[in-house]
Parts: C-alpha cells; structure tokens; sequence
C-alpha cells in the first residue's frame, strides 16, 4: 500500500488513482496534478524567478510536462516529478535572461554598432534594412528610420523591452552585414562610398 501520508498529494489525485489503478494514464494524472497544485506551484516558481516571468515559467512547464507525460511511470510520484520539471524550466529561465543581459552589455560595449539614421543615410540603406526578415525589418522601420522609442516600439510589436533590445541589436547586425554584401560599405551614413549611388540599384 502507498504511503500517502507522505506525499503531499491532493484527495481529488487519490481518487483518481484509486479508480485507475490497472489503467494508469500519465497525462490525465498530469494535468489534474496541474490543476490541483497550481496555486503550489506558482509559489514555488515565483519564489525563484522574477515577477515579470512567473506566468511564461508555468505556462513552458505545463507545456513540457504534457510533452513529458510518458516519463512519468509511478502515480504517486507526479508531485516530485513535477517539482523537478519546474525547477529544470527554472533553470533554462535564468540561463536565457543571463544570455540576454550578457548581449545587452555586449551592445553597449559595441562601437561599430550601425544604426540607420535617416539625417544621413543614403536611400539604399533605408532599402536593405526593409529587406531583411519582417521581424528584423519591423523593429528597424520603428527605431531606426522611424525613430520610435524602443519601449513603444516593444509595445508596438507585442514584445517585452528586453526581447526588443535583443531584436533590434541582431537586426542592426544584420543590416550591417548586408550593407557589406550589397553596397560594400557597413555604415548607412558612408554614403560617398556606396557603390550603389553610381549602379543605382537601390534608388528610392
């Protein structure tokens, strides 16, 4: 017999266990453990994680642990089971904020950084950077040349400020790379040594 005095398993979870014993199913069991502990375990994750993440962590938990369901193999280890995959989601959490701060320090040590200002640049880099992928291009289009502030840029494009950051730093790299491919220089602003003001390849 299953010690349940040591688990901190709800009544609704004994239930089902008691009426499925020869045909246990991982995943009902999941999603009613889910269910039934959700208020415990957003206390487990919001204790660990900032406020701004708490929902993205559960959510990318509950996710994996639906993806995960055929691991589970003894009922009365669901909660264990599940503590350990929210602390795992955890864990990715902090690794991918500290990836986003270490690029955001990296942006800002950046000197060659380019940046598409329209006082100087030439018609061709206004056309590159809309040619990049739409989410590069969009970010580009409101910053860059349109000249919105990030955090309504962010708000804009249904975003948090930190992914936007991250975005328009890639896509500014991105422009930059082909900025050298097409027009041979890597500044919007080298206007004079744009190959493409005498091709005329990239005319507004």
């Amino acid at each position: 017999m299953y010690l349940w005095s040591q688990l901190r398993v709800s009544k609704h979870l004994k239930i089902i266990y008691n009426q499925d014993m020869d045909g246990f199913n991982s995943r009902t069991w999941i999603t009613s453990a889910l269910s039934a502990h959700r208020a415990d375990l957003k206390g487990f994750v919001r204790a660990r994680v900032p406020p701004a993440d708490v929902d993205d962590v559960l959510q990318v938990a509950a996710m994996r642990a639906v993806e995960k369901a055929d691991t589970l193999r003894e009922p009365t280890r669901v909660l264990p089971w599940l503590y350990r995959l929210h602390a795992n989601v955890v864990i990715d959490a902090g690794r991918k904020r500290a990836r986003e701060q270490r690029l955001m320090e990296a942006m800002a040590n950046d000197a060659e950084l380019v940046a598409v200002d329209t006082t100087s640049a030439c018609a061709c880099s206004i056309a590159q950077a809309r040619n990049l992928s739409p989410n590069y291009a969009a970010i580009l289009d409101l910053v860059d040349i349109g000249g919105v502030p990030l955090a309504k840029a962010a708000q804009v494009l249904n975003i948090s400020v930190n992914n936007a950051t991250v975005r328009l730093h890639r896509a500014r790299a991105a422009l930059k790379k082909r900025l050298w491919a097409h027009c041979g220089v890597t500044s919007p602003g080298a206007c004079a040594d744009c190959r493409c003001s005498y091709e005329g390849c990239c005319s507004a």
